[in-house]
């Protein structure tokens, strides 16, 4: 069964999404997200989010997907109970701390896992996940063979912009823009123009070459059906 999920940076991003067909919404909450920079939700923000989805029968899934230092776990875990107080459906990252502070939280492997084949599935099943998020850099015939084999439900980027770098391995962001991608705080160096020493005649010194097109839904849709079909048998 296919389910549509989308961003949410507001609560009027919550409403329209729900509104126009949105099986699901997810939100940055708290200080571990990698919608960091983003407008995210307060507490009570994100409590009446959850309580406006689930009204209307669409889930909430709260973003805890960062890298983490040892330090920055208790805080961490602070998030975790939060969102499992307010009940929200899904959580993603730091596995094994969330299962001993929130049990009942359906976990999701995050695409800064870089899932990228079968055996990244499987390995998230084995640690109790429930949905693995693929890498945004799978072609569609290696999307079809993992959701036709996986043990657990898959989701995967269907628009937005792609970054060049593969999905949660990014240190460009560190090394031009002094911001870590990996983070939450993305500096977004590939969408700059860079200069290239050997270019084709004609055109100007500086290109962005590291700037990828959004890849859009609107002929994939038919394609994604057949994959949650596949992947529900």
């Amino acid at each position: 069964m296919l389910e549509l999920l989308a961003p949410a940076g507001s609560m009027e991003s919550v409403t329209a999404a729900v509104q126009n067909g949105a099986d699901a919404v997810y939100l940055g909450y708290g200080d571990f997200n990698a919608r960091r920079n983003a407008k995210n939700f307060t507490h009570e923000e994100a409590a009446a989010a959850v309580s406006y989805c689930h009204l209307r029968g669409a889930k909430v899934f709260l973003t805890l997907n960062t890298l983490l230092t040892d330090r920055e776990l208790p805080g961490a875990a602070r998030v975790a109970e939060e969102i499992n107080e307010m009940g929200g459906d899904a959580d993603l990252g730091v596995a094994r701390m969330l299962r001993q502070v929130a049990p009942d939280l359906h976990l999701h492997g995050s695409t800064q896992m870089t899932v990228h084949s079968l055996d990244g599935v499987k390995q998230c099943a084995d640690l109790g996940m429930t949905r693995a998020v693929l890498s945004r850099e799978l072609s569609r015939d290696q999307i079809e063979y993992i959701c036709a084999n996986a043990p657990i439900e898959i989701e995967t980027f269907v628009h937005g912009a792609l970054c060049m770098c593969y999905s949660g391995q990014c240190y460009l962001s560190s090394l031009i823009g002094g911001r870590s991608g990996n983070r939450g705080s993305c500096a977004g160096p590939c969408r700059l123009p860079f200069e290239a020493n050997a270019l084709p005649e004609g055109k100007p010194g500086r290109l962005h070459h590291l700037s990828l097109k959004d890849n859009s839904a609107i002929d994939k849709l038919d394609k994604l059906q057949e994959l949650g079909e596949a992947s529900a048998k």
